[in-house]
């Protein structure tokens, strides 16, 4: 086979068994090379470990389900509202694929590139008016996403200290306006 064809069969026989699995986290690398015609090495081989792949795995399947980051925002909005409506349709998608969490969640805090901040970096630039320097704007992007990230990650644990169920869609939404409100508060330039 191929090397990209063994690469993608590898990506796809993950993917298969992670729409199939109860809790995702368990799958073995044979279990994923048995199903792709390989032996485990071709994972470390091709993606350095079966976490790295499980992660692209994720990828796939909520590339696949959610045009979520290709978000293209309605300018006439103030760029507060556009932040919130970003930020609950990622919340609508974790809370969609939540039994995935566990897999992709470590992988984008400590592995991927920081690229999903960058999604509402230009809400941030526009609340704030050019009045902060472009280090601030990037450090609050991060914070805000990355926090969302280890709620959800961490989300029995965050429910017994804040009392916050994340399963729920409205306890998430009440989330990101507390979040909106400590990073961007009523009164600063908009």
């Amino acid at each position: 086979m191929p090397d990209g064809e063994q690469r993608n069969s590898l990506i796809a026989a993950a993917a298969s068994l992670m729409e199939e699995a109860e809790r995702p986290e368990k799958i073995t690398s044979r279990q994923i090379a048995a199903r792709a015609g390989t032996n485990a090495a071709m994972i470390n081989y091709y993606f350095g470990s079966k976490d790295a792949l499980l992660a692209k795995a994720v990828e796939k399947i909520l590339d696949a389900a959610s045009g979520i980051f290709r978000y293209s925002s309605d300018s006439s909005d103030p760029p507060k509202g556009r932040l919130r409506r970003i930020l609950r349709q990622i919340c609508g998608v974790v809370l969609k694929y939540r039994r995935y969490t566990k897999v992709y969640v470590p992988h984008l805090l400590l592995e991927a590139p920081i690229d999903l901040p960058q999604y509402i970096l230009p809400e941030i630039r526009e609340y704030f008016g050019g009045s902060r320097c472009e280090v601030a704007y990037r450090v609050a992007a991060y914070q805000m996403i990355s926090f969302l990230q280890l709620a959800f990650y961490r989300s029995d644990e965050f429910l017994r200290y804040t009392g916050v169920d994340l399963s729920e869609k409205d306890a998430c939404e009440q989330l990101i306006d507390w979040e909106l409100e400590q990073f961007l508060p009523e009164g600063e330039p908009s």
